[in-house]
């Protein structure tokens, strides 16, 4: 088979590197929860930032991690029992995942507000990205967005970079669903066999799950070695059958370069 009918996609670490621009929205979150000095992070907080994001699942986790950083929590821990320490800072500064994710979609909606333009500056699609969407597109192959992100922000954020599609099929956080169950749905609602539909996903936790269920046998899963990935995920991955490496060249290039 040439390529897929149904391509599947995540967002954040796929289609668009936004870790500077998560770094900088979490920083905002967290100056409404503790006393911080400057709008911005600073650079020493900013760099930690972007070498821990491959921890990170979900936006709501976004702001932890920088009171996390601020805590002073050493990066081998926070790369080793992330999710632990996550329980913890939850506990200690008495919020919620619902309303640490409430308070990340409003500091967005207001910095979008105030200033589109300055949304946009330190973040954007990948090299070679919106070409190659739009070449799938008008190839005749489905493309859907799944992502734990608030599914407006990832359609702006396509539409603004020239890649025009329907907000419906644009599937973000209100989803509420596993991924795994979401390539179900897809399946079901497009009338597509699982064999046509390939899965792109920077997190090899995700891929994993997905691997797990014996209905999703024949999906394609490809691994986004482009995005956030842990070192040991990419070494891991490559000693998986089922699952796919896959560099930003070869996703640029045609369906056929993408298998082994």
């Amino acid at each position: 088979m040439a390529g897929p009918r149904l391509l599947a996609l995540d967002f954040d670490g796929v289609i668009c590197d936004t870790v500077h621009e998560g770094c900088r929205s979490a920083w905002q979150v967290c100056r409404e929860l503790v006393t911080l000095n400057g709008d911005v992070p600073p650079p020493e907080l900013k760099a930690a930032f972007v070498r821990l994001r491959p921890v990170l699942e979900s936006g709501w986790e976004f702001p932890v991690l920088v009171l996390a950083i601020l805590d002073g929590i050493p990066e081998a821990t926070l790369f080793q029992s992330f999710q632990a320490e996550c329980r913890r800072i939850l506990e200690k500064y008495r919020v919620t995942p619902k309303e640490l994710a409430a308070r990340f979609d409003a500091v967005r909606d207001r910095a979008i507000a105030r200033s589109l333009e300055g949304w946009l500056a330190d973040q954007g699609l990948y090299p070679g990205m919106a070409e190659r969407l739009q070449a799938i597109l008008r190839g005749g192959t489905a493309i859907y967005v799944i992502t734990t992100k608030e599914g407006r922000f990832a359609h702006k954020l396509l539409e603004i970079n020239g890649v025009t599609m329907p907000a419906a099929r644009v599937w973000g956080k209100e989803q509420a669903q596993p991924k795994a169950e979401l390539l179900r749905v897809l399946a079901r609602d497009r009338g597509v066999d699982y064999d046509t539909i390939w899965f792109v996903e920077d997190r090899l936790k995700t891929l994993q799950l997905v691997e797990r269920e014996s209905d999703l046998a024949a999906v394609g899963l490809f691994l986004a070695t482009w995005g956030y990935v842990m070192p040991s995920d990419k070494d891991e991955a490559a000693r998986d059958p089922r699952i796919v490496s896959l560099a930003l060249e070869q996703f640029c290039r045609g369906f056929s370069s993408w298998r082994r």
